[in-house]
């Protein structure tokens, strides 16, 4: 019972935490009344206080305010890279299900073969070929999540190829691509919608270590890796620079983690 308790509060916990997140992209005024771009020489270095609850950063910005403000490029990154990749590898996955058998292993192959990357290296590749820049980082976010919708999509594929209705639709002289549309898409993407839950996470931390490495957006740009980046020569002296950023990374990456799973296990109760 105890159990069942924690994990209910854990769940509504990350629940929450997203709900902030999410208002914090949409509307970050709401939480602060000041520009994350504005300087102040006299308040450079301020440590975590009434003013400034998270202090301010080397050239006198608050750091609450572009942790807020950072809210908005970090979660747009991640959502739109999740969501450009399910699209994508729904498409692609569910033609790769319903081609021939040597089309099917041939891409299959291929697939594997950068599933055996992790996405970071993956996207660091992309970013290689694309260029830095915001929107590059996105793209090859975007790209290194690809292969895992691209597989998911077509096991789910040749799952309901095999179902009773879509050999009836069959039957019944409906169009291949009909049968795609009406039939395999939608049941394909019910799965990939709990696994791009927590793939979200993986996005976000994949941008961030980007925008760390300097490959992404750029300063005075609040980025959560960006800030993180700025803060990494300030630990000795001030470390709530380097801090809120990363403690909002992991704590974003956790609830998304958290509510995924707890979707998955709902979906595999139903099926069973």
């Amino acid at each position: 019972m105890r159990a069942r308790l924690r994990g209910r509060l854990g769940l509504i916990s990350a629940a929450l935490f997203l709900v902030v997140v999410i208002v914090m992209a949409i509307a970050p005024w709401i939480f602060t009344p000041i520009d994350p771009l504005t300087t102040d020489t006299s308040q450079i270095l301020q440590s975590p206080g009434w003013g400034h609850p998270f202090g301010t950063d080397q050239t006198g910005r608050d750091v609450f305010t572009r942790v807020v403000y950072g809210a908005s490029y970090s979660l747009g990154v991640g959502a739109g890279a999740t969501a450009a990749a399910l699209i994508v590898g729904v498409v692609v996955g569910t033609l790769v299900g319903l081609a021939p058998r040597v089309v099917d292993g041939v891409a299959m192959r291929g697939v594997e073969i950068l599933l055996a990357f992790p996405e970071f290296l993956i996207a660091l590749f992309a970013i290689a070929v694309l260029g830095p820049g915001p929107i590059n980082v996105a793209v090859a976010v975007g790209v290194a999540a690809l292969p895992a919708y691209i597989r998911v999509a077509r096991a789910e594929t040749l799952v309901v190829r095999r179902s009773g209705y879509v050999e009836a639709a069959k039957g019944m002289g409906m169009h291949p691509l009909r049968v795609a549309v009406s039939h395999v898409v939608p049941n394909t993407l019910r799965p990939l919608g709990v696994i791009a839950t927590i793939g979200i996470g993986t996005t976000i931390v994949a941008a961030a270590g980007l925008s760390f490495l300097g490959l992404g957006p750029q300063d005075p740009t609040p980025e959560w890796g960006l800030l993180l980046s700025g803060g990494r020569n300030l630990l000795g002296q001030a470390w709530w620079v380097a801090f809120f950023p990363g403690a909002m990374i992991t704590l974003t990456v956790v609830s998304a983690t958290v509510v995924g799973r707890r979707l998955r296990r709902a979906r595999e109760g139903r099926r069973s």
